[in-house]
C-alpha cells in the first residue's frame, strides 16, 4: 500500500491494536498488579505456569512423552522446583522435534511462523499464537509508559524490515511510526534521513541502539540540526554498549529504556536501574541456572503460546544476580557488525534468515577482508542441496543491495577464537576504517 494510503488508512489499523481485547486484557492486569504484594504476583505466576504445563501434556505429543519418561505429573504441581524434572528444551530440539511441538487443539485465532538467524550461528523456526502479538505489545507499551508514552505519539523506528524499495523509510500506521532503514545510513544519505526526521517531528525514537547511534554520529560530523524535541528513546534487538547509549542520550537530551526479550516469546525483563533487569512474572517463569563463576544460564517458560509452548528452553544468554536484579549478557551486539560500501554501518540485527531459505544451515559466520564486501561461512546439514545455494546468495545480497555484497560459502568448520569460542562477525578491516567504531 502507497505510504499516503497508509496515512489515510491509520486510525483504523492503529485501532486493531490498541483496542484489541487481548491487548486491553493484559495491559490492564500490568496496570492493576502495580497495587499487588509480591505474594500475590507469584499466585499469579504460578497458576499460568500450572495452566501451561498441563495444556501441554494434554496437547503437545513432545511434552507427554517427556513428562511420562520423567514421571513428572502437571496434575499434581504444587512447587515451582518441581519443574526441575522436566528437562532443558533447546534450539537442536525444537529442529528436531518441530511437528511434536505443535499442539493438537487448535488455539483461537490460529497461529503464524517465526523465526530467528540466531546470535549463536543455528536458525530456528517455531509457530507462535497470533493473539501472542497483541499480549506482547501489552508489556511493550506498559514498558513504554515509564518515559511518558502514549497511544497517539509519533515514533521514529529504526529497524530493519524486508524492503527491497528504494526508499529510506516507510510507515507503519499499526505503531503510528515511520521505519528508518538502518541499511541505507550513510554520509550521503544522511541529509535525507534529517529531513525526514524533522518532516515527521517524532516525540520518541524506537529502534537498534547501534542504529540510532550511528545517525546521531553522522548527524554530528556532518554539522546537521535537527528540530523536534523527543520525550525518550526505547531501544530494542541488541545488547546495550553503555558509551553508545550515553552518547545518543546526551545528544538528544532525554532518558532512553530498554527490555531483554526474544522472538520466541519465552522472557521478558524490563530496565529497572541502568543495565540491571527484572524478569517479567507475568509473561513467563524464568530460571536462573548455574553456569559458570557467579553467571546463569537464562533458562524460560513462556505464557504467551500455546500453539507451539517452549518449557525449560534454554537459551544463549546469561545472566548475573546483583541485588534483586539481574545483569544480562545477550550475543546481539550493538557495537560490532560490517562495513558497508560506503561506510554503512550493517549488523546482524539487518538481516532477516527466515528458515525457507536457511533451514538445511546449521551454523553460520561472516568475514569481512574489504568495505562493501563479505563473506559468509555456512555449515550445512545432510539435507541440504546444492540448488540451495543460489537462492540463499540471492537472498542475502536483496538484503543488502547496493550496500555489501556477500559472497555465501559452505565450510567444513568456522573459524573460531584463540580460546576456541564462536563469534559472529569477523573483520580483518583496520579499525579506523570503521566509522564511529
Amino acid at each position: 500500500m502507497p505510504d499516503f494510503l497508509k496515512y489515510i488508512a491509520a486510525p483504523v489499523v492503529r485501532n486493531k491494536l490498541i483496542n484489541n481485547k487481548e491487548f486491553l486484557k493484559y495491559y490492564r492486569l500490568l496496570e492493576e498488579r502495580e497495587s499487588f504484594d509480591s505474594n500475590k504476583l507469584i499466585e499469579f505466576q504460578f497458576e499460568q505456569l500450572k495452566k501451561i504445563l498441563i495444556h501441554s501434556f494434554e496437547n503437545v505429543p513432545y511434552y507427554y512423552y517427556v513428562f511420562k519418561k520423567v514421571s513428572f505429573d502437571p496434575y499434581s504441581f504444587s512447587d515451582f522446583n518441581q519443574i526441575k524434572k522436566i528437562p532443558f528444551l533447546t534450539r537442536e530440539d525444537i529442529n528436531k522435534n518441530f511437528n511434536n511441538l505443535i499442539s493438537r487443539k487448535k488455539i483461537r485465532n490460529g497461529y503464524y511462523v517465526g523465526s530467528t538467524g540466531g546470535s549463536s550461528g543455528l536458525p530456528l523456526k517455531f509457530l507462535l499464537d497470533y493473539d501472542s502479538v497483541y499480549k506482547e505489545n501489552a508489556f511493550i507499551y506498559y514498558f513504554r509508559k515509564k518515559l511518558g508514552y502514549n497511544y497517539n505519539d509519533k515514533l521514529i523506528t529504526f529497524r530493519q524490515v524486508d524492503y527491497s524499495g528504494t526508499k529510506l523509510c516507510k510507515f507503519n500506521p499499526m505503531h503510528n511510526e515511520t521505519l528508518f532503514l538502518p541499511l541505507r545510513l550513510s554520509k550521503s544519505t544522511i541529509s535525507e534521513y534529517a529531513r525526514k526526521f524533522n518532516k515527521e517531528n517524532p516525540q520518541y525514537i524506537n529502534g537498534y541502539l547501534s542504529a540510532i547511534w550511528y545517525f546521531a554520529r553522522l548527524l554530528v560530523e556532518n554539522s546537521i540540526e535537527i528540530k523536534p524535541k523527543l520525550r525518550g528513546i526505547f531501544l530494542i534487538s541488541e545488547n546495550i554498549d553503555h558509551k553508545q547509549r550515553a552518547f545518543v542520550e546526551q545528544f538528544f537530551g532525554v532518558k532512553s529504556s530498554t527490555f531483554y526479550g526474544h522472538s520466541e516469546r519465552v522472557i521478558i525483563a524490563e530496565e529497572k536501574a541502568e543495565g540491571r533487569y527484572q524478569f517479567d512474572p507475568y509473561y513467563g517463569y524464568t530460571e536462573q541456572v548455574p553456569f559458570q563463576g557467579n553467571k546463569d544460564l537464562i533458562v524460560g517458560t513462556g505464557f504467551l503460546n500455546y500453539t507451539m509452548p517452549l518449557i525449560r528452553y534454554q537459551t544463549d544468554d546469561v545472566c548475573t544476580k546483583e541485588d534483586q536484579y539481574y545483569l544480562i549478557e545477550g550475543k546481539r551486539s550493538s557495537s560490532v557488525g560490517l562495513v558497508g560500501l560506503n561506510d554503512e554501518f550493517v549488523t546482524a540485527t539487518v538481516y532477516d534468515l527466515e528458515d525457507r531459505f536457511f533451514k538445511n544451515i546449521t551454523s553460520y559466520q561472516f568475514i569481512q577482508n574489504e568495505k562493501g564486501k563479505a563473506d559468509m561461512h555456512i555449515l550445512v546439514n545432510n539435507e541440504f542441496k546444492l540448488s540451495e545455494l543460489d537462492a540463499i546468495i540471492n537472498r542475502m545480497n536483496k538484503q543488502t543491495e547496493g550496500v555489501l555484497k556477500i559472497n555465501v560459502r559452505i565450510v567444513e568448520r568456522l573459524q573460531l577464537t584463540p580460546r576456541g569460542k564462536y563469534q559472529m562477525y569477523i573483520l580483518n578491516i583496520p579499525v579506523k576504517k570503521q566509522v564511529g567504531l
